[in-house]
């Protein structure tokens, strides 16, 4: 006997309108490389590239976080072509491992640096909430 969930909680699993390569080309193209320039982002070879993006071939998980990173994107990006639910700059998350480096003394200056300039954006955004209510009952 065959058990089945019953239809209140079935879920229809959609297939993705973009395939992973065609994924792959897009995001390539639009950084303007070719897949030569791919590849050694990576470390590979471009006919390896040219076979994940016609889809005779699969990478594997090291290689596809190495093409997330290389692509600025997420590895869920890339399989799903769901965006994530908390975008997050690329350009910052670069900059970590460089800020690590830096000598203790430098590091305390970007932190308080950073602490500084947060703070004056929540005040402006405090400031222009309380604006907005105010122009409202008026």
């Amino acid at each position: 006997m065959k058990l089945q969930a019953p239809k209140s909680i079935k879920k229809e699993v959609e297939a993705p309108a973009e395939s992973l390569g065609s994924r792959l080309t897009r995001l390539r193209r639009a950084k303007d490389w070719s897949q030569s320039e791919l590849a050694a982002r990576i470390g590979t070879k471009s006919n390896q590239v040219s076979k994940f993006e016609r889809e005779t071939y699969q990478p594997g998980l090291e290689t596809l976080s190495k093409l997330a990173e290389a692509l600025e994107t997420t590895s869920d990006f890339l399989l799903t072509g769901r965006e994530p639910k908390e975008a997050h700059d690329a350009r910052l998350r670069a900059r970590l491992p460089l800020l690590e480096n830096l000598p203790r003394e430098l590091r305390d200056v970007v932190v308080e640096f950073l602490d500084t300039l947060l703070n004056a954006h929540e005040t402006i955004r405090r400031t222009q909430a309380r604006a907005g209510r105010a122009d409202k009952s008026s």
